[in-house]
């Protein structure tokens, strides 16, 4: 009998998101019609449309330290990633628009790839680490200029158990390279609604919490490999800190 309601929890879930995301879309291409600042429009809408698909799914969201994101100032958020939620999480309750990075085959689907696009996301090829640096820093530049913030999983994938993993040290030097200061965000709770193994989510389970840590600085003249290893190691233990409370 529970599986039966897993099933159906799951399709209402999936259902719901898939759904708000639609309108969120279509009523972003009619108010952005008029505006150059399209990025604003749709960032705005998915935040809205976000959160009233978990609103709607009954999940519960606790938001602790939103007072230590800095206002009028684009950050890179640092945050762990336990499931293929956390991106709705972030898209729901980080109250800046921002982008994220995201895999360049992405943007290749139909009607998806003109919403990343529209968004303001940013396109990467992994599989090319220099160009892919290139072109991050380069976007990371624009973005300074709108004033838009960025979003970055370190881990590289999903947790299995909701434990943080290794940090990519490549983090260090888009940090160091782009001067910004840094934000530590930890999402507790989404891998037990939905992990990252089997494709049912746990209805039970439906609480998660969001922590934002103090915005961290860094000495931008240093990319030794020292110093990036102890930027990367700074910033993996204040988000494993923020986990632990």
């Amino acid at each position: 009998m529970y599986k039966l309601y897993q099933i159906f929890f799951t399709i209402f879930s999936w259902s719901t998101f898939v759904l708000c995301w639609i309108f969120s879309t279509s009523l972003s291409v009619l108010l952005s019609m008029d505006t150059k600042n399209k990025e604003r429009v749709f960032n705005t809408m998915e935040r809205v449309f976000s959160r009233i698909s978990f609103k709607i799914i009954g999940m519960r969201v606790a938001l602790e330290g939103l007072e230590n994101i800095p206002k009028n100032e684009p950050v890179i958020f640092i945050a762990n990633h336990q499931s293929m939620m956390d991106i709705k999480l972030s898209l729901a309750y980080i109250p800046v628009n921002f982008s994220f990075i995201s895999k360049e085959v992405i943007f290749r689907v139909p009607v998806l790839g003109a919403y990343m696009f529209a968004s303001g996301h940013i396109p990467i090829k992994r599989e090319e680490d220099r160009k892919a640096y290139t072109s991050l820093i380069k976007a990371i530049d624009e973005l300074t200029a709108k004033q838009k913030s960025l979003v970055i999983f370190p881990e590289g994938t999903r947790s299995e158990d909701g434990s943080l993993g290794t940090f990519k040290r490549g983090i260090s030097l888009i940090v160091l390279k782009s001067k910004r200061r840094v934000v530590p965000m930890a999402i507790n709770g989404s891998n037990r609604f939905m992990p990252k193994r089997g494709f049912l989510s746990h209805p039970e389970k439906r609480y998660v919490k969001i922590a934002f840590g103090k915005p961290l600085s860094f000495d931008n003249s240093r990319t030794d490999r020292e110093y990036t290893i102890h930027v990367t190691d700074t910033l993996r233990n204040a988000v494993l800190e923020l986990l632990e409370q």
